[in-house]
């Protein structure tokens, strides 16, 4: 039977379990502030490294299958880009489904990208894992301000699965997936999203994704998009990794990546 067959996933046992467990790591070491504040009824975090580049920041967009995930998910990631990009990182607790919508996720990056510009930030970045790398591109192409780049790891582009591939076994689960991106979007997966197919309104994109994930080929058809549609654009295929390496010490090598691609060395 399929999850759907039962009744769907019980999303309140993800959630509880993906918070519990990223609030038992111990925290990352960082060389600044960090402080949690709320924007238009969105939590949020925010990370400032005591050395930074004025007028430098991103916004970050969790993973988690769109169904699960908060601010303690991936806070070491932010700490670590913050410190090792120089620039303020806003990591996003944006709205998650089946409560809310894609949509409504992507108007929850906006807020946050207005909140650093109407602050004075100027170099403004995106930075999605998985899911919210869906969340990343989607607010990249609607965004009414410019953007600098965008920074996707592992992302999930193809919202149909018509390019997931099963012959490699280091993705995120497919049949999870096929339940989420459906309360996520809320439509069948023949109508789902295909935002690996187009680059344009996009900023310029640093894809990386591991060599043994199942979500691998729609990585290499953004970044086919992205020459075809004129957008700069660098893939990373890094080797022997799986879904979700930006929680391993593989986030070093990214992050090394991310400062030449976008001159934040």
């Amino acid at each position: 039977m399929t999850l759907e067959q039962h009744g769907g996933p019980d999303v309140a046992a993800l959630r509880r379990g993906a918070h519990e467990r990223a609030a038992a790591r111990p925290r990352h070491p960082f060389a600044g502030a960090v402080a949690d504040l709320a924007h238009d009824g969105v939590a949020l975090r925010r990370y400032t490294p005591d050395r930074r580049r004025p007028g430098a920041a991103a916004v970050f967009l969790h993973g988690g299958y769109g169904l699960f995930g908060d601010l303690e998910l991936q806070d070491g990631w932010c700490r670590r880009a913050a410190e090792a990009l120089g620039v303020v990182v806003l990591s996003v607790d944006y709205r998650l489904a089946p409560e809310a919508t894609l949509d409504d996720a992507v108007a929850d990056a906006l807020a946050a990208v207005d909140l650093l510009a109407g602050e004075g930030f100027d170099r403004l970045y995106l930075d999605g894992d998985s899911a919210g790398g869906a969340v990343a591109v989607l607010a990249a192409s609607r965004s009414a301000r410019p953007l600098a780049g965008l920074l996707l790891t592992n992302p999930n582009l193809d919202l149909s699965l018509e390019t997931y591939d099963d012959a490699l076994p280091g993705g995120p689960g497919r049949e999870l997936s096929a339940y989420a991106m459906r309360a996520w979007t809320g439509v069948e997966p023949a109508d789902a999203p295909r935002l690996h197919r187009s680059a344009r309104g996009l900023p310029p994109a640093l894809v990386v994704v591991g060599e043994l994930d199942s979500l691998r080929p729609e990585a290499r058809e953004l970044a086919d998009a992205c020459r075809r549609d004129g957008v700069p654009c660098r893939l990373v295929e890094l080797s022997g990794a799986e879904h979700g390496f930006v929680g391993t010490e593989r986030a070093g090598e990214v992050l090394a990546e991310a400062a030449t691609f976008f001159d934040l060395g």
